[in-house]
């Protein structure tokens, strides 16, 4: 895995693909082991009965690398910074690439909108992030409970009460397609390129 130096020193070369291939699609993870991962896909696959074959899974974030690539915002404080370390406060965060899965969450969220009074329904940032690709679980409606929404967070619940993932919290995100997450991790990198040469 790259160091921090190797890591600037590719982004600001903007050696993207060669990042995205080498590192980010990686099996390779600094704080979660192949082993771990597999189980992960398993558990997810197993609650939306879609063959494991079907569902592909990273780890991202500071858990991948072993430091973080995006500065983070505080409630009522200092962000925290770009390239901090993977520390006993990070999460374990996972990027899952499963079509099945993501219809049957998707159609799930449609009939909910359907049943709404208004057209079109206000999804808010669910949205916003749906239109590229990518459901975030943060964003699933809190009422009513939806039961596909919360087999997700069912899975993920008990993965980070799970001493295998020492018992942090483990979140993840749903991808159509494979396009669509390499596009998110394009997207990431030239946002760490654009602070590296605001940084020089």
């Amino acid at each position: 895995m790259l160091s921090v130096t190797e890591f600037r020193e590719r982004i600001r070369q903007r050696h993207f693909d060669y990042l995205i291939e080498n590192v980010y699609l990686s099996s390779d993870a600094v704080h979660v082991t192949k082993a771990n991962l597999d189980h992960l896909r398993a558990r997810i696959s197993s609650k939306f009965s879609v063959n494991v074959g079907l569902t592909n899974a990273w780890v991202v974030g500071s858990a991948k690398l072993g430091f973080a690539v995006t500065s983070k915002p505080q409630r009522g404080g200092v962000p925290l910074p770009i390239y901090r370390p993977f520390s006993p406060d990070s999460d374990i965060d996972v990027a899952i690439v499963s079509p099945p899965i993501f219809n049957q969450i998707w159609e799930e969220l449609s009939t909910h909108a359907h049943r709404a009074t208004r057209l079109p329904w206000d999804s808010g940032l669910l949205g916003d992030y749906l239109v590229y690709g990518w459901l975030r679980p943060d964003h699933f409606p809190r009422r009513p409970r939806l039961r596909r929404c919360d087999d997700w967070w069912d899975v993920f619940c008990s993965l980070s009460a799970d001493l295998r993932y020492g018992r942090r919290r483990v979140r993840g995100g749903l991808f159509f397609s494979e396009v669509h997450m390499r596009q998110y991790f394009l997207r990431g990198l030239s946002q760490c390129a654009n602070e590296e040469s605001l940084a020089v």
